[in-house]
Formats: C-alpha cells, structure tokens, sequence
C-alpha cells in the first residue's frame, strides 16, 4: 500500500476520534453526551463523523502535497487539532435544545482554518525551497 495513502487514512481517522479523545478530560458521561442512545451505528452518528471528517480533508492535502519540507503538513495538523480540542473540550450538549447545531459549524470552520495553515505552510515550504537554491 502506498505510504501516503495509509497517512491519510491515519489522519481521517485521528480527526473523527479528537473530538471524543478531547472530551476525556471531563469523565465519561461528558464523552458519553456525544454518544447517541441507539448505538455506535446509528444515523446521528455516522452525520457526526460525516461532518467531523471535513478537517481532515486541509490534512490529506498537505500529506499528498508536502515536497521539500514538512511545513504544511505540520501548521495544518497543529490548527487542526488545536481547533478541535478548544471546540470540543468544554462544549456543552446538554445546555440548550440547539446546542447540537455546533456540532455542524465547528467542522467547517476548522476545516476553513485548516486550509489557511495549510496555505501559510505551503508558502514556507516554497521559501525554503527559494532559500536553498540561492545557496
């Protein structure tokens, strides 16, 4: 199997597991709130891992597209997990009736901001590469 494509399949499956693995802090009844009643194969859970699997795609991109360096690989995954830890540690479902709407923003922002890191690591990427020509 081919090495990137195995790191993808890591990195899809460290970002569908960050959210729980950032909840850990709080007990398991504070995992357990993103736990649905009817089971692990339910439907709420395969839309929370559809949603949750968008991060990860900035991640995929900076693994196929890394050359020289290690830049974008690195600034992406740092803004990826940071984001979903400060998103997910202290989020409350329990709070209000709506509190499940988050759920669906919170992955397309990281996933926004994901992109920008991978674009501000791609750039130092290529100003290695102008840097070492010069040499």
């Amino acid at each position: 199997m081919n090495k990137k494509f195995t790191w993808s399949l890591l990195a899809l499956v460290y970002v569908n597991v960050l959210p729980y693995l950032s909840r850990l802090w709080g007990g398991l009844d504070w995992v357990a709130q993103y736990l649905p009643d009817h089971g692990i194969a339910s439907v709420g859970m395969l839309f929370f891992h559809a949603f949750y699997s968008l991060p990860a795609i900035p991640l995929i991109i900076s693994i196929w597209t890394s050359k020289t360096s290690r830049a974008p690989w690195v600034s992406t995954l740092a803004v990826v997990t940071i984001l979903t830890v400060m998103a997910n540690a202290t989020y409350d479902l329990a709070s209000d009736a709506q509190a499940a709407i988050g759920l669906i923003f919170f992955p397309f922002f990281i996933m926004l901001l994901g992109f920008v890191a991978l674009g501000i690591g791609g750039y130092i990427q290529r100003v290695r590469a102008r840097k070492a020509l010069v040499r």
